[in-house]
C-alpha cells in the first residue's frame, strides 16, 4: 500500500510540477487537455476486457489458465491498437492535422491501455505491487527529466513528461510483438481470440458507454478549457481537480486490494459491511485533507476580494469527485450480478441531466460546469442507491 501512494504521489506531481516550476499556464493546461482525452477514450478502446476478466476469473474452474488467456489475448489486442496509433500520427503528420497533440494522447491512451490491463493481471496473480513498480519507473524517469530541465535551466518540452510512458509503451509494443509473432506456440488461437473478445464486448458494453459518459462529463470542462474559458480559469478548474484526484487515487487505490475480496463474495446480493465502511472512512478523510490543501492554495493565490467564487468552484468539484468515487463502488455490484445494464441506465440518466443543465444554465461557462457535475453525480449516486434497495441488496 505504501508503495502504492508513492507512485500516485508521482501521478499526481508531475503536471503540477510543471506549472509552478516552469510557469507556464498555457503548457499546464494543454497537459490535463492531454490526460483528459485519454481518459475519455481508453474506456472505447479497450473493449472492456479488464471488466470481463474478472467476470470470467470468477466464474472460472481454471484461474491459472484463465489469467494466462487473457494476458495473451491483450497483447494482441495492444498491437492491433498500436499499429492503429501509428497511423493516426502518420495521418496527423502527412496528410492533414486535426490534433496537435496526437502523438502525445497516442502514447499516453498506450500507456493507460497497458497498465490498466496489467493492474488486473496482477491482482488475480496476488503480485498487484509489480504493476505499480511499473508506473513508478515510468513516471520517475519523466520527473527526472523534468528536474534536470528545470535545475539546469533548459527550456521545457512536453516530451519530459511523456517520457517514461513512451519508453514503457514502446518496450511493451516489442514484448507482445515477440510472444504473438516469434513465440506463436504460447499464443492462443485466432479464434479464441475472437470469442474472447466478442464476450468481451457483449458482457461490457454497457460499461464502456457509461464509463465513457462519466469520463466525458468529468472531463468535459478540461477538454474545452483551451478553447471556452481564460486561460485562468483553465488553471483553476483543472489544478482542483488534479487536487481532487487524490480522491480518486485512493479510491483505486483501495478498490486494488478490495476487487478481489468484492467480486468472490458468495452472496450476490450481499454488500460487505465491514469492506465499504473502510472505503468510506479512508475516502471521507482524504477529502477533507484535499478540502484543506486546496483552500490554502486559494486563500494564498487570490485577494479576499475574489476568493469566494473559486472556493465556491473548488467545493463543487471536490464533492463531485468524492461522489462519483462512492458511485462507482456501489456499481461494482451491478457487475457481481451480471446487470451492466443497470450503469449503463444509470450513465445515460446522468449524462441526459449534466447536458440539460448545461442547456439552460445561464451561468459563466466554469460555474455552469462545475454546477452542472456536481448536480447530475448526486442524482446519479441516489438513484444508484435507490436501485440496489429496490433489487433487495443487503449489507451482510
Amino acid at each position: 500500500m505504501a508503495l502504492s501512494y508513492i507512485d500516485k504521489a508521482v501521478i499526481f506531481l508531475l503536471p503540477i510540477i510543471v506549472l509552478f516550476f516552469f510557469r507556464d499556464k498555457t503548457v499546464y493546461v494543454s497537459i490535463e487537455y492531454i490526460y483528459s482525452i485519454t481518459i475519455v477514450l481508453v474506456p472505447l478502446i479497450d473493449l472492456g476486457l479488464s471488466t470481463y476478466f474478472f467476470y470470467e476469473y470468477r466464474n472460472s474452474d481454471n484461474h491459472n489458465n484463465t489469467v494466462e488467456t487473457f494476458k495473451k489475448v491483450f497483447q494482441k489486442l495492444y498491437l492491433v491498437i498500436s499499429f492503429l496509433g501509428l497511423f493516426a500520427i502518420l495521418l496527423n503528420l502527412f496528410v492533414f492535422e486535426y490534433e496537435k497533440f496526437i502523438v502525445f494522447i497516442i502514447f499516453r491512451v498506450l500507456f493507460v491501455l497497458v497498465t490498466t490491463f496489467l493492474a488486473s493481471y496482477y491482482r488475480l496473480t496476488n503480485k498487484p505491487e509489480k504493476v505499480v513498480l511499473i508506473t513508478l519507473v515510468s513516471n520517475f524517469i519523466s520527473l527526472s527529466f523534468l528536474l534536470f530541465y528545470f535545475f539546469f535551466d533548459y527550456d521545457f518540452s512536453l516530451w519530459l513528461i511523456f517520457a517514461g510512458q513512451i519508453l514503457f509503451s514502446v518496450f511493451y509494443f516489442f514484448k507482445s510483438a515477440n510472444m504473438v509473432f516469434l513465440r506463436k506456440q504460447s499464443t492462443v488461437s485466432l479464434n479464441k481470440t475472437k470469442t474472447i473478445l466478442k464476450g468481451s464486448v457483449l458482457f461490457s458494453w454497457p460499461t464502456i458507454i457509461q464509463i465513457f459518459l462519466i469520463m466525458y462529463i468529468t472531463n468535459y470542462g478540461k477538454i474545452h478549457a483551451l478553447t471556452n474559458m481564460p486561460i485562468e480559469d483553465g488553471v483553476l478548474l483543472s489544478l482542483i481537480q488534479r487536487f481532487s484526484m487524490v480522491i480518486f487515487l485512493t479510491h483505486s487505490s483501495l478498490l486494488a486490494y478490495m476487487v478481489k475480496s468484492i467480486y468472490v463474495e458468495k452472496n450476490i446480493l450481499g454488500i460487505n459491511k465491514s469492506i465499504l465502511f473502510k472505503y468510506l472512512g479512508l475516502l471521507i478523510i482524504t477529502m477533507i485533507i484535499v478540502m484543506l490543501i486546496s483552500g490554502i492554495y486559494l486563500v494564498y493565490n487570490y485577494d479576499q476580494n475574489n476568493v469566494q467564487r473559486p472556493i465556491f468552484i473548488a467545493t463543487l468539484i471536490i464533492l463531485q469527485t468524492f461522489m462519483s468515487c462512492v458511485y462507482a463502488y456501489l456499481e461494482l455490484n451491478y457487475g457481481r450480478e451480471n446487470k451492466n445494464i443497470i450503469k449503463l441506465y444509470l450513465a445515460i440518466f446522468g449524462a441526459v441531466l449534466f447536458f440539460s443543465l448545461l442547456m439552460f444554465l445561464k451561468i459563466d461557462f466554469l460555474e455552469k460546469i462545475t454546477l452542472a457535475m456536481f448536480i447530475s453525480t448526486f442524482a446519479s449516486l441516489l438513484l444508484s442507491v435507490a436501485t440496489l434497495y429496490k433489487r433487495n441488496y443487503k449489507l451482510v
